[in-house]
């Protein structure tokens, strides 16, 4: 039976249905208001990840259950309550792919990934200011975009500040596309502050979610005009620069006042380079007030920036104005203009030594801009001699620059003070070359160069041997090495063995140091080193003497005093400036000893350090052993002869190692040295044996009667501390056991209730 409460409830569940029904009704017609949700009457159609609601009813073959067979959904079901109004959400188990109503069937659905793929922003003249600039003299703004879904959804507009503030509603109505083929047009730009401002393009209802932003800055309208550089030589190009609203026409321009009288044509001013719009291209031109002009016309892009080159040569040394105007017409008035300074040919220089070392190498860098060539110069007493050197003269390069690579021998081969001078192709005689010498007169008239003092002064030579000693024989070896400033590009070395035979070697010079190994030194005796560099005049005096037999001087039965003498002959005596340095080495047998590292024979374990000298060449490995009474080897290392000093250092741990008696053994590959001794825990040293002599002071037997101070004895027998020990345990131990007794009641008592 049905009572009121039933009743009650059911006009409650009745009016909620029909409200439910009735908001559905409603919802239902505002959604379809906003969007177009029919799919079609074809297989396959296409619909979109996220839509909803919509129509998938008239497409042949479907049912609410959807098996996937492309993409991702290959294999993936997915399900909607009705055809009529679906919802493709991966709630439903939809995924980008095909769909079909059985595993192995047609495809009849294509679920994308809505997209919007572009947005354009452009003025009204058609120029694309997406990402660029808008000058603040445009009031309206067009916006195009295109977008997978537009079968379903319409895109909306939004446009923030830079405060992160919505402004559309500041920008009209039209804030809306339909279609790809749709243009919305913001208005209201002039209102706007300058800054930058990103517009989105968003899905309208469903597919929200997809958007795609762009941004536009509104910049001052003014067109304005830079130089990539206000100072140039002539013969320089220079960058010039208009900005301004993108799209226009805008025209560069200088007064034919300030051009050289061999112009002639404007291309010469202004290439038919860069942005330069051709037509009108560069022209001359004359305006109303008579005024005389070259111009070339720039058309601005759509970042609103156009560059064109300004050619010098033509143009006086002198400050000139360049002038930018709006459109083509040579009577509209400048809207800005800079000056640019046009100097004279000149050749700069950019990197020069002050000091040189005679014969060294040196370099002198510099800027000449429109010259061809250049070459160094000295002056010595009323002529100007060209300097010696590998690049002199020298071509300059694309961008102007030079270097001159030069030898500070003749004629600066006398240490003193030079004037140096850079000089470009004005200097060239008849034959299109640059003399040796130009004469006072001759370079007073050229109208270009540039000039520096140096000073040049003696150069050094050093020289030494990596071992003083060697070992004989075993083919060791034994380095040359030094430093050469001022000495040319090789160093000669000459080695004189014990019998007086000759070996030459010609060492380069890297970095004004050389280095030179002779390996195998087989004979015992001294061996002579004569090192030899070429001075400050650039040459060796015995220019042929660059092999073994010193240029034929040497003939092979000289003893090594007289082969000696005559190398040094060959390099020394008036007016000969070569600088020889002379080294001797020692060879000998192979010689290897321990020094003694023992205390009266014994050692202390613990980290031992062991030394001793070797004849052997630089980095000889010398190995290191203790072997014990039956030659069994307890510990060993190795170190490397330190060929410079002749000597070796190791360090040797014996913390380990039992006490005992022991030999230690160093060898090389040659020859072996060793040292027994005691290993000890601690060493005997005589400073701790003088302890035992303080008996004088054991007499004093007044302590042992104090000693013996058994005053405490007789407190000693206060055994009243035992039995309180006791007495006081027992209390203890009888509450634990009360404890345990009522324990057991309580257990009892619980039990019995």
């Amino acid at each position: 039976m049905i009572g009121p409460n039933d009743k009650l409830r059911a006009i409650v569940l009745t009016a909620l249905m029909v409200t439910s029904i009735f908001g559905g009704t409603i919802t239902f017609a505002g959604t379809a208001s906003a969007q177009n949700n029919f799919a079609g009457n074809t297989a396959p159609t296409t619909v979109y990840l996220g839509d909803e609601d919509v129509n998938l009813s008239e497409v042949p073959g479907l049912t609410t259950s959807f098996i996937g067979v492309a993409g991702e959904a290959d294999g993936g079901l997915a399900s909607v309550n009705n055809l009529e109004s679906a919802d493709v959400t991966t709630s439903n188990g939809f995924e980008q792919g095909g769909y079909s109503n059985q595993s192995d069937g047609q495809l009849l659905v294509s679920v994308q990934e809505p997209e919007i793929s572009d947005v354009t922003l452009e003025i009204p003249n058609g120029a694309d200011v997406t990402n660029s600039t808008v000058t603040n003299d445009q009031d309206t703004l067009n916006v195009t975009a295109e977008w997978n879904f537009a079968q379903y959804e319409n895109v909306t507009i939004t446009v923030e500040d830079e405060d992160g503030f919505e402004i559309q509603d500041q920008l009209g109505t039209d804030l809306e596309l339909e279609t790809s083929d749709d243009v919305a047009t913001l208005t209201g730009l002039t209102d706007l502050d300058s800054g930058e401002y990103t517009l989105t393009v968003e899905g309208e209802d469903d597919l929200d979610g997809t958007t795609r932003s762009v941004t536009f800055t509104i910049t001052d309208q003014e067109n304005t005009l830079t130089l990539g550089q206000t100072t140039a030589t002539q013969g320089d190009s220079v960058v010039a620069t208009a900005t301004g609203n993108p799209g226009e026409t805008v025209h560069i321009r200088i007064e034919r006042s300030a051009l050289l009288d061999s112009y002639s044509d404007p291309n010469d001013v202004f290439p038919q380079t860069g942005d330069v719009e051709n037509p009108p291209g560069v022209t001359n031109a004359t305006d109303d007030e008579g005024t005389e002009w070259v111009a070339a016309a720039l058309a601005l892009g759509d970042d609103g920036e156009a560059s064109a080159r300004i050619q010098t040569t033509h143009l006086d040394t002198d400050t000139i104005d360049v002038e930018l105007a709006p459109g083509t017409d040579i009577n509209t008035t400048a809207e800005d203009s800079t000056e640019l300074s046009v100097e004279e040919q000149s050749i700069n220089i950019t990197s020069a030594p002050d000091v040189v070392r005679v014969s060294e190498d040196f370099t002198v860098e510099g800027t000449a801009i429109e010259s061809d060539e250049v070459a160094a110069y000295a002056r010595i007493d009323d002529d100007w001699e060209r300097l010696e050197g590998d690049e002199n003269p020298v071509d300059i390069d694309t961008d102007g620059r030079f270097v001159l690579e030069l030898t500070a021998s003749s004629p600066l081969h006398i240490p003193n003070s030079y004037r140096l001078a850079i000089v470009n192709e004005e200097a060239l005689n008849s034959n299109d070359q640059f003399p040796e010498t130009l004469t006072d007169n001759e370079f007073g008239d050229l109208e270009t160069e540039a000039a520096f003092d140096v000073r040049s002064v003696e150069g050094d030579l050093t020289a030494q041997l990596s071992s003083q000693q060697i070992a004989a024989n075993v083919g060791d070896g034994v380095t040359v090495s030094g430093t050469a400033l001022g000495q040319g590009n090789n160093i000669r070395i000459y080695k004189v063995g014990p019998r007086g035979n000759v070996q030459f070697v010609s060492a380069d010079v890297d970095d004004e140091e050389f280095s030179e190994e002779f390996d195998g030194i087989d004979d015992r005796g001294t061996h002579t080193f004569i090192v030899v560099g070429e001075g400050r005049d650039g040459t060796y005096a015995a220019e042929n003497a660059d092999n073994a037999n010193v240029g034929g001087e040497i003939t092979g039965d000289e003893v090594p005093q007289q082969a000696v003498a005559i190398i040094k002959e060959a390099y020394t005596g008036a007016g000969v400036d070569d600088q020889v340095i002379e080294l001797t080495l020692q060879a000998e047998n192979p010689q290897l000893s321990v020094e003694d590292f023992t205390t009266d024979g014994q050692v202390a374990q613990g980290e031992v350090t062991v030394s001793g000298t070797s004849n052997r060449e630089d980095e000889t490995v010398v190995f290191i052993e203790v072997l014990d009474a039956n030659d069994n080897v307890v510990t060993s290392t190795d170190t490397e002869v330190n060929g410079t000093a002749n000597e070796w250092s190791a360090s040797l741990d014996l913390s380990d190692v039992e006490t005992g008696t022991y030999t230690l053994r160093a060898t090389d590959d040659e020859t072996s040295a060793t040292v027994e001794f005691e290993l000890v825990n601690v060493l005997n040293t005589p400073s701790e044996t003088p302890v035992t002599e303080t008996p004088t002071e054991t007499p004093e037997p007044s302590t042992p009667t104090e000693t013996a101070e058994p005053s405490t004895p007789t407190e000693t027998p206060e055994p009243s501390t035992p039995t309180q020990t006791t007495s006081t345990s027992m209390p203890g131990f009888g509450s634990v056991v009360a404890l345990v007794a009522l324990f057991g009641a309580a257990l009892l008592a619980y039990r019995r209730g």
